[in-house]
């Protein structure tokens, strides 16, 4: 009788202890549990007017490199975030002066351009994606937001990721890939 008040619990207690409750897993098997985000922007450069600069060489491909980099901003401001410095001036409890300043300061890789496009307006769109691998997501859970972009770079993408990099979109211009 006293054997079996012991020999129970003892056993149970083995079994259970033997036994995977399923709340472990390895830091791999989570990433690999993860599918990469894909993060799309648009960035826009446009000339000066668009009757007569159209057919300027030059100032369309300074419309054009102007999206690139507005687009590369976007998507630093999508995966970092953006630092805000603002400043008012308040007299005679009537507001005088408000001011506000956006400072961006990145380093993208790995980002590929999806399409350009040309609009009738002068507007050059330029879009671009890049994808943030689960174990960037990983780390950026783990570090504090103004430590994000000194601790957790965005790592190069494993696969070949170069499939389709320009679309032209059916657009008449020089400056696309068909």
């Amino acid at each position: 009788m006293n054997l079996r008040k012991i020999a129970v619990p003892v056993l149970a207690l083995a079994l259970g202890a033997c036994a995977s409750n399923g709340g472990y897993q390895d830091a791999d098997q989570r990433d690999a549990q993860l599918e990469p985000i894909t993060v799309r922007v648009s960035g826009f450069g446009t000339y000066e007017d668009a009757s007569r600069d159209r057919l300027n060489t030059r100032k369309r491909l300074l419309a054009r490199r102007a999206s690139q980099l507005d687009a590369y901003r976007n998507l630093a401001e999508r995966v970092y975030g953006t630092v805000i410095y603002g400043s008012s001036t308040v007299n005679d409890f009537v507001l005088r002066n408000d001011t506000f300043r956006t400072y961006v300061d990145s380093y993208i890789r790995g980002a590929k351009m999806v399409a350009v496009n040309e609009h009738s307006d002068g507007v050059v769109e330029t879009v671009m994606e890049l994808k943030l691998e689960p174990r960037f997501r990983a780390c950026v859970s783990k570090v504090a937001d103004d430590q994000v972009q000194d601790l957790c770079p965005i790592p190069m993408p494993r696969d070949n990721d170069s499939i389709g990099d320009v679309q032209s979109r059916g657009v008449d211009s020089l400056y696309y890939l068909d």
